[in-house]
């Protein structure tokens, strides 16, 4: 009987084992996958080979985990007829359905899930031996499951997504291990290469242009009022942009006392990019042609806007202001009056507000909130109109025109991420 005791006690520890086994390398992070990809020891590296191979891994050990507690449980049921009576076999059952669960179960899972790479690597050698030992029975039924889930259509998830690595942020910033800078700027440099030029750029309706036909001596002072070092210059139509016009090269000018020339004498050859274009790219050509400034086109080659080096950068590092803008300090201000209520300038990029309030949006790709509130509005605002959306109560408070500039905002509950 004490050997048969035995047998039982080896068969729940082998039980804890495949179970523990299991929860460890379906618990292993994308990182954790790294760090064992990059360690030194053998079986370390046994140990990711495994993790690339997660079906046959696990099918294994459920396989084994199967058999050791069949095996316990009739090795059980033998005992109790023998030594004690067959009307008590239901209770050693039961007992012994307790003990898998507690101790073949739970207890070696919640401790895998807390040292999962080190079980990992203690088991990669005895799972590889189980592994080609019962490959036979392991490859039958794993033609069997993966012919019935392709009936149900299944498709394999990403193992790592951009939402993912920002979630990974997120908790490195609640554990303290980066302060809130940090995080953003992080969060910024991961969306970089998948925002576009349409969410950046200055609509055309806000720059300031000038005719190649005025004289240097003619567009001087308009130069000089509107504070800006590189102007588009327009021949005919505003529309046509032909070129960009450089306040050194006008200072130049005045300096040699040519002002009668025309800006197109001055002007620059500017380069285009579509709307669609992605920061990365863009950042790319200001960098290889050694430029500040492009000019946005839309799909039917119409002038869009303008684009500069300015606008990329802050995108990774926040707003940035220069000695001439007069635009609002912070386009996102909390409500003096009104807590949980914030003050927002309509031409703010819509991402900026998600990140900065700490929203969650499945929306991504709207430029800036006026836009955001006109495909929900679906039609042009007026002042002190109301419109709720997922995120919360937007109301306009001013309108310039048919434009939206300021509006006040209070997130629903359910936003805050």
């Amino acid at each position: 009987m004490n050997i048969s005791l035995a047998v039982v006690f080896a068969l729940l520890v082998l039980s804890a084992l495949f179970s523990a086994t299991e929860t460890a390398y379906t618990s292993l992070s994308f990182f954790q996958l790294k760090t064992l990809e990059n360690r030194k020891s053998r079986a370390g590296k046994l140990a990711y080979a495994l993790s690339q191979d997660k079906d046959h891994l696990i099918t294994t050990a459920l396989i084994g985990n199967n058999i050791v507690n069949i095996s316990a449980s009739a090795l059980v049921t033998t005992i109790t007829i023998k030594y004690f009576s067959s009307a008590l076999v239901g209770y050693a059952t039961g007992i012994l359905t307790f003990i898998i669960l507690v101790f073949g179960e739970i207890v070696p899972k919640r401790l895998a899930l807390a040292h999962n790479v080190r079980i990992a690597i203690l088991m990669a050698y005895p799972m590889k031996a189980i592994m080609i030992l019962l490959f036979p029975l392991v490859w039958l039924l794993q033609a069997l499951s993966s012919t019935i889930t392709r009936l149900f259509g299944t498709k394999e998830e990403p193992v790592i997504t951009t939402e993912g690595v920002l979630h990974v942020v997120d908790a490195a910033e609640d554990e303290g291990l980066v302060d809130q800078y940090e995080s953003d700027l992080m969060q910024r440099a991961i969306r970089f290469s998948s925002t576009t030029v349409r969410t950046i750029m200055t609509h055309r309706t806000e720059v300031f242009t000038l005719s190649s036909d005025l004289t240097i001596e003619e567009a001087f002072p308009k130069i000089i009022k509107s504070g800006f070092s590189r102007i588009p210059i327009y021949q005919d139509d505003p529309e046509n942009i032909v070129g960009i016009l450089l306040l050194r090269d006008v200072l130049r000018a005045q300096q040699k006392q040519v002002v009668s020339k025309t800006l197109a004498s001055l002007s620059r050859k500017p380069i285009y990019v579509v709307e669609q274009t992605h920061l990365d790219d863009l950042f790319y050509l200001f960098k290889k042609d050694k430029l500040q400034q492009a000019i946005v086109i839309d799909e039917y080659g119409g002038f869009s806007g303008v684009v500069t080096m300015e606008d990329v950068a802050e995108q990774l590092f926040g707003e940035l202001f220069d000695e001439h803008e007069s635009r609002f300090p912070d386009r996102i201000v909390q409500h003096t009056d009104k807590p949980g209520t914030f003050v927002i300038m309509a031409d703010a990029p819509f991402q900026q507000v998600i990140d900065d309030l700490d929203l969650w949006c499945e929306r991504d790709r709207t430029s800036t909130v006026a836009a955001y509130l006109l495909e929900e509005a679906g039609s042009i605002p007026v002042e002190g109109e109301v419109i709720t959306t997922d995120l919360g109560t937007w109301q306009i408070l001013l309108m310039k025109g048919n434009k939206v500039e300021v509006v006040e905002f209070t997130p629903s509950p359910a936003s805050v991420d």
